[in-house]
């Protein structure tokens, strides 16, 4: 079994950030400026979603990927667990930022037929736990698609 894998505070400080900036930039003006009904309204919405982005945000923070012979486990908020047996799917999906393709992250994302588990590129030890699944599909022949062969060859993890 490996040590669990999480995400660092760094790497969740730009989402701690964003969500406590809009919720200052939406609750503000709710609190000192008392705007029209209809300006309220779009204002608390915008206020809302910024705190879901702030509780998903948490719930990272507090998950601990865990990994051994028998399957992957997310251990915390909203957690699951798959067995290496009952893996159906495997994904690795490339997100870019830019347009030349420079800036953007990866996310894993291993299903079964009632799981799926989404892992991104910021947790700790990344690059080492899609080795490690990308492994355990590949001996389990679990059919890869192109796109996922071709991030795979990106990690340096080619078949």
């Amino acid at each position: 079994m490996t040590p669990p894998l999480h995400y660092s505070w760094r790497a969740l400080l730009p989402d701690y950030a964003g969500s406590a900036i809009g919720l200052l930039s939406s609750l503000g003006p709710l609190a000192f400026v008392h705007p029209a009904s209809p300006v309220a309204w779009v204002l608390a919405a915008v206020a809302a979603l910024f705190l879901v982005y702030f509780g998903r945000t948490v719930c990272r923070q507090l998950i601990h990927i865990e990994l051994d012979e028998t399957g992957i486990r997310a251990k915390g908020p909203l957690g699951a667990a798959i067995r290496w047996d009952d893996l159906c799917s495997l994904r690795l999906d490339y997100y870019s930022t830019r347009r030349d393709r420079e800036g953007g992250w990866m996310q894993l994302r291993l299903r079964d037929a009632r799981r799926t588990i989404r892992i991104d590129s910021e947790l700790d030890g990344f690059a080492d736990l899609v080795r490690a699944v990308a492994l355990e599909a590949r001996r389990r022949g679990a059919a890869l698609d192109e796109a996922t062969r071709a991030n795979l060859a990106v990690l340096g993890l080619a078949e």
